[in-house]
C-alpha cells in the first residue's frame, strides 16, 4: 500500500520572539509512505521524514515497517519552508496509510464552496492541530507548519501553539530571491525585540503588508529593498535571506525580477490558499450534519 501526500513552503510575514506570522506560497514537496507488510522500521532518506514518521505510528500505537520518499521543489536552507513542509506532507501520507488500514480518509463539505479532508483512525477523528503537534521537533517554527498544512496566512503563538488569525491571501504573484550569500544584517547578531513585537501586532490587526515590509526593512535587507522600489506590492525576507516579492500586478514582475537578478536564482510562483491533503479520493462525501453526530464528543479543531 502506497498513500502520496502534498504540503507547500511558506514565506514569512513577521518572525519575532516565540511569535510569527507566515504565508503558503506555491512550492511543493510531495511524500510517499509505503508500508512494508513484512518488517518494521522506518526506511528514509530524510531525516525529518523519518523522525516524522516514527512519532506518528508511535502516537497511534503502530509499529510498522515504512518506506518514506520525499520529493521538495523548495530550495532548501533559505527560509522557504522546507522542514515543516516535509514534516505535513510525511505526517500526512503515513496517517493516510494508517487510516486506510484501520478507518478510512473522507471529504467533510461544510457547504457548496467550503470542504476538505478527514481522517478516522481506529474509529476516532483525527484532530487537525494533532497533525500539526506530531510535526513538531527542533527547528520546526508552529506557525509555519500552520501555513504548510492549511494555506493562506497564519498568525501565531508559536509558544503556546496556538492560531490566533487565519484568513486567505489574495491571488498574488510571488517572485522568490533565492540569493548566493546572506544578505544583510543576521537576525542573531542584534536583538529587535520590541520592534519585531510591534511588527507581530501588525499583523495580528491584519496590516500583513505592512507587517512583512516593516520585518524585511528592519534587517537592511538590500534586495527586500531593490524589490519594493521596481514596484512590489510589499516583500517577505527570511533569517536565512530568501526574499519573496508579492504584487498583484503581472506587469510589474519583469522590473522586480531585474531588479534583484544578479543577486542569485529567482523563481516565478503564486501565494497558495490550498490546504496540504492526502492524494486519493475520499472514501466518502460528508455533510455537516452527519458529520456532527459521527464526531459526537471527540475533540475536533478545524483550525
Amino acid at each position: 500500500m502506497e498513500i502520496e501526500a502534498t504540503a507547500h513552503g511558506t514565506g514569512v510575514i513577521v518572525d519575532a520572539i516565540d511569535k510569527g506570522a507566515s504565508f503558503a506560497i506555491d512550492l511543493e514537496v510531495k511524500a510517499m509512505a509505503r508500508l512494508l507488510e513484512d518488517g518494521r522500521g522506518i526506511k528514509a532518506r530524510d531525516k525529518t521524514a523519518k523522525d516524522i514518521a516514527k512519532r506518528v505510528l508511535k502516537f497511534f500505537g503502530y509499529e510498522y515497517g515504512l518506506e518514506i520518499k520525499t520529493e521538495s521543489e523548495i530550495p532548501p536552507d533559505k527560509g522557504f519552508g522546507e522542514k515543516e513542509a516535509i514534516s505535513v506532507a510525511t505526517a500526512l501520507s503515513v496517517l493516510g496509510v494508517l487510516a486506510r488500514k484501520h478507518g478510512a480518509i473522507n471529504e467533510l463539505r461544510i457547504d457548496k464552496y467550503l470542504r476538505g479532508q478527514f481522517l478516522i483512525i481506529d474509529e476516532k477523528i483525527v484532530d487537525k492541530k494533532c497533525i500539526i503537534d506530531l510535526c513538531m521537533d527542533s527547528g520546526v517554527q508552529f506557525d509555519r507548519a500552520s501555513a504548510s498544512l492549511y494555506g493562506g496566512f497564519i498568525i501565531a503563538n508559536n509558544k503556546k501553539r496556538e492560531i490566533l488569525r487565519r484568513g486567505e491571501m489574495e491571488s498574488l504573484h510571488a517572485v522568490i530571491l533565492i540569493p548566493k550569500e546572506l544578505e544583510g544584517v543576521n537576525a542573531n547578531e542584534l536583538s529587535f525585540v520590541n520592534e519585531l513585537e510591534l511588527i507581530w501586532n501588525e499583523a495580528l490587526r491584519g496590516n500583513l503588508y505592512i507587517a512583512m515590509r516593516l520585518n524585511s526593512l528592519l534587517y537592511r535587507n538590500k534586495n527586500a529593498k531593490k524589490m519594493l522600489d521596481a514596484g512590489a506590492l510589499t516583500v517577505s525576507r527570511s533569517r536565512e535571506g530568501g526574499v519573496i516579492a508579492l504584487s498583484r500586478d503581472e506587469d510589474k514582475i519583469r522590473d522586480i525580477v531585474n531588479s534583484v537578478k544578479r543577486e542569485g536564482r529567482i523563481l516565478i510562483q503564486r501565494v497558495m490558499n490550498t490546504e496540504a491533503k492526502i492524494l486519493v479520493k475520499p472514501k466518502k462525501v460528508i455533510k455537516i450534519r452527519e458529520f456532527l453526530e459521527l464526531k459526537r464528543d471527540q475533540e475536533f479543531n478545524w483550525l
